[in-house]
């Protein structure tokens, strides 16, 4: 019954015309394929918009909470100025103040008191609640009442604890249930005598969290500071009242809520965290957004992609039906094999019989060939590992005075000596001739002086002496080597005594090619090679002719070439004997070419070498990068690191008091949990930034490294107070780089403005970094400061080695970062003018179709 069914399908389809099948194939296709892809791809865009978010939340609270540090500063900077101010002294000169007992302190309301000047108040955004004036004791000798409200009254208590500790000037603390920064600052009279305080106490509500995020308004986030114990809100820049005490717990549902330890108020009573809040709703509408359009993109794109498959699956069916015809008359003639002859219909499925008899052979062949070819490639695998086995050079490590401390095996079978009986020998003494001591002596010297893993590795052929007194030639090459604060050179010896003799046989046989150890060959006008020697095996193997007879049509018409043109010209050509360099050089008037053959295969295995020291040299700038912002690393962990002891430390007094509910220890836990994780990020980056690696090559997103790469520098950002601008591009800027190296060269451009910048004034530096696509297609990033400068005749040498304009600098900073940028094909410029600033830009060859891809 089942045969009978699959018979009469058979049938049925040997009647439709293939074009048919592929159209309604074709149709059935796309809309499987966007059945499947549909929800994967929504899910995958939900992913990336829920990681970008975060990523976004919390530069935006870290953003918010370092503008209100700067808001909460100006307070504070506002109230030295005053207590130091002439008018403040002159003013204190002839006051002396007695016992307090009885006497109520003077207050002043609607004029400001001789001793403050009213502009500088007026000049804040909020204006203090009160300033007072207090004697040594912490007594408040006269109040100034800017608002309506009246003087707390726990302010003299706390007035008198804040002026005990002699480095808490400023703080967060309550008062009367309200939050108060307190500010206190001590004051001299005109003859420099200590007489009291400057008090400043503002009140902190709406108004003043909202003043202190004007510079980045936006009715979608709210900032408040919220109890660290009870988790409620004391204070926010809301609009309403409906947020004040609030717990953040049960406004998760609404917010997405990042709070923040306060680090600058160590010192403050109160346990505060600083939260920034943003709304569910916003975010929720943006994903959706998002994904509405990604969809629709999506399906646009499926269509299209639908109708192209029809299209052409119906010209490859119609041509596939003619070249059958044409195959099976073919067949028939050369292969004897009978077919039928296609009378319309499905002519596919008339001449698959025949297919499959055919294919059958054709299998057959190809597993012949797949057997020789897998015999002769597992051959020549194990004839390189052989060579490559036998050719191992002796490696000897030596300390700063020149004394081995290791031998490897092939040193000790050419030298003869034994590793425990070298060890701590002085190299030059036990190998060396007495005639090369100097010269080897003097290249360690080189190597000392330089005092650095990056010193360029030089040869030199010395005279070596084996354990029997046999002297040979040896190429001799040092490299020094950092090892835990200890300087070690390896040092590379090559027997060059055969090398040496090779070419002195070369030398001296050059007028008798046909004993010469290299290629060389005669080939005349008509291609035929009239002359080859025996060391031309190996090419007239891999041109597959033999001597008098015709060369391959390809270098048959390169020999025409070139006595046509008269130059000479070289081609590399690869055989089973190494890599050879051809050199074609005509004989015009006697109508042949001569080419002499060079083996390169050393040459092309030194170059391998070289990229290699290459590598290392990038990855020991990236650790000495690494070394130097070890103070900024420090700090990144020590956020997360004060946020677990702060924690820690309230778990531990409420279970040593026997108070607080089972789930806000949960919570504290929690949050202790979530710190650590955070610092375990900070030692993830840091372990890729400086783990050796191979070079790689994938796609990244340059806005992404530029944001990790300020992540590094924070710590010296804040500490030089730099404001740094990011004008990133808006659309993922996708290039196809090694991250970790890109990285180190970002980096690199970073620390050098960040030392242009420390010359300038604190309130003129600035650092503007900016991604984007260049008019000529390239990914580009830019960084742009407004330090010194860099003179003229200093930025011609700016990219050479050693060559610095710092003078604690080594010079090598800049130049791996343009070897690195010149391996991605890409470049990096400088422009400067001494005085006003410099400019680094970055460009490296755009992948425009995936950041087109990611962008939609």
């Amino acid at each position: 019954m089942t045969h009978s069914r699959r018979y009469f399908l058979r049938r049925l389809l040997r009647r439709v015309p293939m074009p048919v099948l592929a159209a309604l194939f074709g149709l059935l296709t796309g809309a499987a394929v966007w059945i499947v892809i549909d929800p994967i791809q929504t899910n995958a865009i939900g992913n990336i918009f829920d990681k970008e978010l975060r990523g976004q939340l919390e530069t935006r609270a870290s953003e918010s909470l370092a503008r209100f540090d700067s808001f909460t500063q100006s307070y504070v900077n506002t109230a030295r100025l005053l207590a130091h101010h002439r008018r403040m002294a002159d003013y204190l000169e002839p006051v002396f103040w007695f016992s307090t007992e009885g006497e109520a302190p003077l207050l002043y309301k609607k004029k400001a008191p001789v001793w403050l000047p009213e502009d500088a108040i007026e000049g804040l955004p909020v204006k203090p609640s009160l300033a007072l004036l207090a004697d040594l004791e912490g007594n408040i000798r006269e109040i100034y009442q800017l608002g309506d409200k009246a003087l707390p009254r726990e302010t003299t208590t706390e007035l008198q604890h804040a002026l005990a500790n002699e480095q808490q000037q400023a703080y967060i603390t309550r008062l009367d249930g309200d939050l108060y920064m307190l500010i206190a600052e001590r004051v001299e009279d005109a003859s420099y005598n200590l007489m009291g305080s400057l008090v400043l106490l503002i009140r902190i509500d709406q108004d003043f969290l909202r003043a202190s995020q004007q510079r980045a308004s936006n009715s979608q986030t709210t900032v408040a500071l919220v109890d660290g114990e009870t988790q409620t809100i004391l204070a926010s820049s809301s609009n309403t009242d409906l947020l004040d005490g609030a717990n953040i717990k049960a406004l998760e549902s609404d917010y997405v809520i990042t709070a923040q330890s306060f680090f600058d108020y160590g010192n403050s009573p109160l346990n505060l965290l600083f939260a920034t809040l943003i709304s569910r709703d916003v975010v929720e509408a943006t994903r959706q957004s998002i994904i509405a359009v990604e969809r629709r993109h999506r399906l646009t794109g499926a269509a299209i992609v639908g109708l192209i498959f029809v299209l052409l699956f119906i010209l490859i069916s119609s041509r596939i039906n003619r070249l059958l015809k044409r195959v099976a008359k073919f067949s028939s003639r050369a292969l004897q094999i009978e077919h039928p002859t296609p009378q319309g219909g499905n002519q596919l499925l008339i001449m698959e019989d025949w297919i499959r008899s055919f294919t059958q052979a054709v299998m057959r062949a190809r597993e012949e060939m797949r057997a020789k070819y897998t015999a002769e490639i597992q051959e020549r695998e194990a004839l390189k590992t052989a060579v490559l086995d036998a050719s191992l050079d002796p490696i000897v490590t030596i300390d700063q005075a020149g004394r081995i401390v290791d031998f490897n095996p092939t040193a000790e079978m050419i030298f003869g000596y034994d590793r425990d009986e070298v060890l701590n020998q002085s190299l030059d003494q036990l190998i060396l001739d007495k005639g090369s001591r100097e010269a080897f002596n003097s290249l360690l010297y080189d190597c000392l002086e330089e005092q650095v893993p990056e010193t360029p590795t030089v040869l030199r052929t010395l005279s070596a002496r084996r354990k029997d007194g046999k002297l040979f030639p040896v190429e001799v090459a040092i490299k020094p080597v950092m090892l835990e604060d200890r300087l070690f050179f390896t040092t590379y010896i090559r027997d060059i005594s055969e090398r040496k003799r090779q070419a002195q046989e070369i030398a001296s046989l050059a007028a008798f090619p046909g004993e010469s150890p290299l290629p060389v060959l005669r080939i005349n006008q008509p291609g035929v090679v009239i002359y080859a020697n025996k060391a031309s095996d190996a090419l007239l193997e891999y041109w597959g002719c033999k001597r008098m007879q015709t060369v391959p049509i390809y270098w048959k018409r390169l020999v025409d070439r070139i006595l046509e043109s008269g130059r000479a010209r070289e081609v590399e050509v690869e055989t089973s004997g190494g890599v050879f360099s051809l050199l074609l050089a005509p004989v015009a008037n006697l109508g042949y070419v001569n080419v002499y053959g060079r083996d390169i295969t050393a040459i092309r295995q030194a170059e391998e070498e070289a990229r290699h020291r290459q590598n290392e040299l990038i990855h020991v700038s990236r650790l000495s990068t690494m070394g130097e912002m070890a103070t900024g690393i420090a700090h990144e962990l020590n956020q997360p690191l004060s946020a677990i002891v702060n924690f820690a430390n309230g778990c531990a007094r409420r279970i040593r008091l026997g108070i607080g509910e089972k789930e806000e220890l949960v919570r504290a836990m929690e949050q202790i949990s979530l710190q650590a994780k955070r610092a375990g990020e900070i030692i993830k980056r840091l372990r890729g930034m400086v783990t050796r690696q191979q070079p790689v090559r994938e796609y990244a997103d340059l806005n992404a490294l530029v944001k990790d790469a300020c992540a590094l520098i924070a710590h010296d950002r804040q500490k030089l107070r730099i404001t740094i601008e990011l004008l990133l591009s808006r659309q993922p800027v996708i290039a196809r780089i090694d991250p970790v190296q890109i990285e180190q060269v970002i980096l690199n451009l970073l620390r050098n403005a960040l030392d242009a910048l420390g010359d300038r004034p604190d309130e003129d530096r600035h650092l503007l970094i900016e991604t984007g696509f260049s008019s000529q297609g390239m990914a580009f990033i830019r960084v742009k400061d407004n330090g010194s400068g860099i003179a003229a005749e200093d930025l011609k040498h700016l990219f050479d080695p050693f060559f610095s304009t710092k003078k604690t600098g080594m010079g090598m900073g800049l130049s791996i970062s343009q070897t690195i940028v010149a391996e991605h094909n890409g470049r990096i410029m400088a422009d400067s003018l001494k005085g006003k600033g410099t400019v680094f830009t970055i460009e490296l060859p755009a992948s425009s179709v995936i950041a087109e891809s990611i962008a939609s």
